[in-house]
């Protein structure tokens, strides 16, 4: 089986990707450093907003998280997406468009349309989705610890994702010594403190709570088996 995590880009992102795509493929000479900086941060935080912090503004509305809790974990996002908004137009900033297109192209691939609506999309290792799969029937089955595992399963999940739309566009830009050591150390310090949070709150949560996390977290995991419908 073939599977692949889904995630929702909004129409006026994918409009001005569409817009820079378009204008390097052809031959532009005015420079789309600045503008695609920007518009692939907005993608991460995007992402972010709708696979983390809208999760953690439901469960805090509904009393299933304590305030705690749910200041410690918007904390974390907002450093993340803090060093994203800072260090993705910086990078990105660096280079002309012969250099970009190619990163642009790449990222293009994993751009899903249907009914109208986009997607960023990438297939998951399959290895990888029969461990989150069982993991998340040891949760269904209150079998202890299934919890952390679970979430340490999705957290692969998650970095795969990271790989295929962050390190390797880095990978493709070639940067100098400083500037590919700055990006490492910012990549490697938004994905510890993301990861950790959710390993830490999968330790916390009762069977519930954690049920209602893995339920959102597989909602972007679809089988391509099946058809796609436009209801994640």
């Amino acid at each position: 089986m073939k599977y692949a995590v889904y995630l929702k880009i909004k129409h006026e992102t994918q409009a001005r990707f569409d817009a820079i795509h378009k204008a390097l493929n052809q031959g532009v000479k005015e420079s789309q450093a600045n503008d695609l900086g920007q518009v692939i941060s907005a993608i991460a935080c995007e992402v972010i907003e709708q696979a983390f912090t809208d999760l953690i503004r439901e469960q805090s509305r509904q009393g299933k998280v304590s305030s705690s809790v749910t200041e410690e974990s918007m904390k974390v996002l907002e450093t993340v997406q803090d060093a994203i908004r800072k260090y993705l137009p910086w990078s990105v900033s660096f280079f002309g468009n012969d250099r970009l297109k190619p990163v642009v192209n790449h990222l293009a691939q994993y751009k899903f349309e249907q009914d109208d609506v986009t997607y960023l999309r990438y297939t998951v290792d399959s290895t990888l989705v029969q461990e989150a799969l069982g993991c998340v029937e040891q949760v269904r089955e209150q079998q202890p610890h299934s919890t952390l595992r679970a979430f340490k399963s999705l957290i692969k999940i998650i970095d795969q994702g990271v790989t295929i739309l962050i390190r390797e566009p880095k990978d493709m830009l070639k940067f100098n010594f400083v500037v590919n050591k700055t990006l490492n150390g910012v990549i490697n310090m938004t994905t510890h403190l993301g990861y950790k949070r959710l390993e830490k709150l999968g330790s916390q949560m009762d069977y519930e709570t954690a049920n209602e996390y893995v339920d959102h977290f597989m909602g972007f995991l679809y089988d391509e088996a099946l058809p796609k419908t436009t209801s994640a």
